[in-house]
């Protein structure tokens, strides 16, 4: 069986971003990771109740 378990979204402005999604949608940040292997900044956003993620 395949599941999605997250959907990337890549942003210009991570901190607007986190504020829209939290403000305008419900999420709330799951985990942040500011050296990912890529050198880039990766957030993880969590919809209650729902085992989907988004990362920006």
């Amino acid at each position: 069986m395949i599941k999605f378990l997250h959907t990337r979204i890549r942003v210009s402005d991570l901190e607007k971003s986190i504020d829209w999604y939290c403000k305008n949608c419900g999420f709330t940040v799951l985990k942040r990771n500011d050296k990912s292997p890529s050198g880039n900044q990766i957030v993880h956003l969590e919809l209650h109740g729902n085992a989907h993620n988004l990362e920006l």
